[in-house]
């Protein structure tokens, strides 16, 4: 993967070239940092001139892009950053796309499947197995054992009554 997701354009705002977008970090005020964005995974780069923050999303300038009509084609895009700019992560963080593909197994080393999606609930991420909705796994240290990235693998525990459809 050459790129990180960092956020997605979710409208413009008014009509002098500004985005907002949401943060898809769990610091959306990495955008301080930022001197540019890609579109999507694209080489499109887009030099950031002003960032702002309110109600829970980043506002964006971009260089040499002063008007609306410049900007509103980029509504649903998604921001990128060059993978070596991400920050690194506190011990028992993890990317979510590092979770995606991950085989998950009980502690009885039984497959259970392969997680396919992370939902972002706020109280915990949520694990979905094999793109189906009934299997999903708590992102909580009573649930989530071991992960082991290099090894694309996560031990769970199966606590009863909570993994009945798995």
């Amino acid at each position: 993967m050459d790129r990180v997701i960092v956020g997605r354009i979710v409208n413009t705002h008014g009509i002098n070239g500004e985005v907002k977008c949401v943060s898809m970090t769990d610091d959306p005020e990495r955008f301080d940092e930022l001197q540019y964005v890609y579109l999507d995974e694209t080489s499109q780069r887009l030099e950031i001139s002003n960032v702002r923050y309110a109600k829970g999303l980043v506002y964006l300038r971009f260089k040499d892009l002063n008007h609306i009509n410049d900007v509103e084609k980029f509504k649903g895009r998604y921001l990128s950053i060059e993978f070596e700019n991400r920050r690194e992560l506190p011990e028992d963080s993890y990317y979510l796309f590092d979770l995606i593909g991950i085989r998950v197994m009980d502690e009885n080393a039984n497959e259970l499947g392969i997680i396919t999606n992370v939902y972002q609930t706020g109280a915990n991420d949520v694990y979905e197995l094999d793109n189906d909705i009934s299997k999903l796994i708590p992102a909580i240290k009573e649930v989530v054992r071991q992960v082991d990235i290099s090894k694309k693998t996560m031990i769970i525990n199966k606590v009863e009554g909570l993994f009945d459809g798995i």
